[in-house]
């Protein structure tokens, strides 16, 4: 009787007292991180990032995203699912791995002087998706939820080509807007809600292939847009989660070095990204004072 009534109150807490859809352990959690272990930044992106919940990279993956179409047309994508997932073969890989410790390393060196504590990639996916017929089947995270993790894990989204309207762009609402969403469209979960768009608030994300965005997706309520037909999106997700230890690494990928070829599957980094997923309030507490006690300075 107890453990569900936690429970609900865990699942809907949040919602009342800190106005975003992630639970109310994790929204405990962000706030003692912020006030007892993150540092100040001088960065206005990552400054951006923490007030708004998302900001456009000024870091061009142009070439980059040439080399790894490169590789992906060697592929044969199809839309049995609606979505397709490429392999990550050990090219793709090694592309990726010196993509991000080359030309994100001092935009990640100062996202780790932020939180406390280092960073490493905890799931990389590369993903197309494709036109759906019912739409309103969420076939590909195509309705609005905020990740249920805490909040030292983000997510980048770097565009693998052109992405207009057409193409389903990812939709995502600030922190402020978040808040607004969810009164005005009564959200209660991404299966129970009124779906009325705030256009002035919405933001699209359309761009350039080589452009990506970085985002705090536990707090800000996003979604995959709407492919029109005969059209796809290629994307390549990569998801980044604080060491809850101190070690001694010399690039961002740790948990690959400790756990091999597991953040290179959509189902894989799971394993990883359950650090920030406490299971329970005994958990939450734990994962805090692991943090606490292997901050940086």
């Amino acid at each position: 009787m107890i453990g569900k009534v936690l429970f609900n109150i865990n699942q809907n807490f949040g919602r009342y007292f800190f106005k975003n859809p992630n639970n109310f352990y994790n929204n405990i959690f962000n706030i003692s991180h912020k006030f007892l272990i993150s540092r100040d930044t001088d960065n206005p992106d990552i400054k951006k990032f923490l007030n708004h919940g998302f900001f456009k990279t000024k870091i061009s993956s142009l070439e980059f995203c040439k080399k790894i179409n490169s590789e992906l047309c060697l592929q044969e994508p199809n839309d049995l699912k609606g979505y397709f997932h490429f392999e990550i073969t050990e090219k793709i890989k090694t592309l990726i791995k010196d993509h991000i410790n080359n030309n994100f390393r001092s935009l990640m060196r100062d996202f780790e002087h932020y939180y406390n504590a280092n960073i490493s990639v905890a799931k990389v996916v590369i993903k197309r998706n494709y036109n759906i017929d019912k739409f309103n089947e969420e076939i590909y995270s195509n309705n609005y939820h905020v990740d249920h993790n805490t909040y030292n894990h983000f997510k980048l989204f770097i565009n693998l080509m052109d992405t207009s309207k057409k193409h389903g762009p990812l939709h995502i609402y600030s922190k402020n807007s978040t808040k607004n969403f969810i009164k005005k469209n009564y959200y209660k979960n991404r299966n129970n809600y009124k779906d009325n768009e705030l256009q002035d608030e919405l933001y699209i994300n359309e761009g350039k292939m080589g452009e990506s965005l970085m985002a705090d997706t536990s707090t800000c309520l996003h979604k995959a847009g709407k492919v029109e037909k005969g059209n796809f999106r290629d994307m390549l997700f990569i998801t980044f989660i604080t060491i809850p230890k101190k070690v001694e690494t010399k690039d961002f990928f740790y948990f690959d070095n400790i756990l091999p070829n597991i953040i290179w599957l959509p189902v894989g980094g799971s394993q990883v990204i359950k650090i920030a997923k406490p299971s329970s309030l005994r958990k939450m507490i734990s994962t805090f004072f692991d943090y606490y006690k292997s901050k940086l300075n």
